[in-house]
């Protein structure tokens, strides 16, 4: 299998949960990137020289021009996957959790993605959506996290 390195291997995520306890999730258009036709937080490259935390920020506002607060590093993925012309690539992906601060799910200037939707989805509806599998992880990372602190078994976040 031959690998494609992509412009920009280094990639953020942000999985922003909003006063209703509902995440900002994106879906990608079926012929864009990595994980065509599912849902993902808002997110994208790491530029030369750009510190991680200052891409996510910027890679969520670009997307969404949503704000955060309380943004934290939750978890590192490495995913070799394919895109939508079939090409294998490799991505180095950096997922946060933060608070929504403000914004109105309009992209801003300097958006380079085409998402075929924008929108906060409950616990219980993200079951039913097609989560990319970086997120699936997340998810299930975020779970374990909460079990072990608390030692209270929660409901499963996904079906």
């Amino acid at each position: 299998m031959a690998i494609v390195q992509p412009d920009k291997s280094v990639v953020t995520g942000v999985l922003v949960k909003n006063s209703n306890n509902e995440y900002l999730l994106v879906k990608k258009a079926n012929n864009v990137g990595p994980y065509p036709g599912m849902y993902l937080p808002p997110g994208g490259g790491v530029n030369p020289g750009e510190r991680v935390d200052d891409a996510a920020l910027r890679e969520l506002y670009e997307e969404t021009g949503v704000t955060v607060t309380n943004l934290k590093r939750a978890y590192f993925d490495d995913d070799i996957t394919e895109n939508w012309e079939g090409e294998t690539k490799h991505f180095i992906g950096l997922l946060y959790t933060a608070d929504y601060l403000s914004g109105g799910l309009t992209p801003t200037k300097g958006n380079d993605d085409t998402f075929d939707e924008v929108g906060w989805f409950s616990l219980e509806a993200m079951g039913r959506l097609p989560l990319s599998p970086p997120v699936m992880k997340l998810l299930a990372h975020l779970r374990t996290l909460r079990l072990t602190k608390t030692g209270v078994e929660e409901k499963r976040l996904l079906r």
